[in-house]
């Protein structure tokens, strides 16, 4: 189940590591104007081992570049990055520039259009030019999904298409909503 394999990939199994002050005072800078961090125990573990490696954690916001401005409420998490990228952290900022060519519509009751690349690309110039008003555009790695999605070809997709049902798919809260309401969900929504 997901639940099992995340709790397998976070190292709940192993022994855990004492927090030093240094990441009690990152686990108080991160949840500082935070109503919740879930899972908070979890994190402060990544923070230890991070500490106890000297590897720091890989932090990710991906933004589809649907339109030419992110929203404000991009700002908590970008706030946030910011927070974890001072404290010595790679923060990967990624643009889903595949998820725009195909009309991805996660996260949504309708399909989005597919956009043109020509669009997608003015998008993320105006995305990067508003989050590096926040993050350190010097240490922070900007990615594009296509960079992998496209090396990923038809037989990688249909290998990858193997390891999932059309029920787990149909779990996912837009999709079942879709399917309940007996709206079209196309095929390509289902494989992206």
């Amino acid at each position: 189940t997901p639940a099992s394999a995340a709790h397998s990939q976070s190292g709940a199994h192993a022994a855990e590591l004492p927090l030093s002050d240094s990441v009690r005072d990152a686990l108080a800078i991160v949840k500082r104007g935070v109503e919740e961090l879930l899972i908070e125990s979890e994190f402060a573990q990544k923070l230890a081992a991070s500490e106890k490696t000297g590897k720091p954690l890989r932090i990710k916001l991906g933004l589809d570049p649907t339109a030419p401005d992110i929203h404000i409420g991009h700002t908590v998490v970008l706030n946030k990055m910011r927070q974890l990228q001072d404290l010595g952290h790679q923060v990967i900022f990624l643009i889903g520039d595949m998820t725009g060519l195909i009309g991805d519509p996660t996260g949504r009751n309708v399909t989005r259009p597919p956009m043109t690349r020509g669009d997608i690309n003015r998008n993320a110039d105006t995305y990067k030019a508003q989050v590096f008003k926040i993050l350190d555009a010097k240490s922070t790695e900007v990615c594009f999904n296509s960079d992998w999605l496209t090396k990923l070809g038809a037989e990688g997709l249909i290998r990858l298409a193997a390891k999932y049902t059309v029920s787990q798919i149909l779990e996912r809260e837009d999709f079942h909503k879709r399917f309940q309401e007996e709206k079209p969900i196309a095929i390509h929504e289902l494989l992206y």
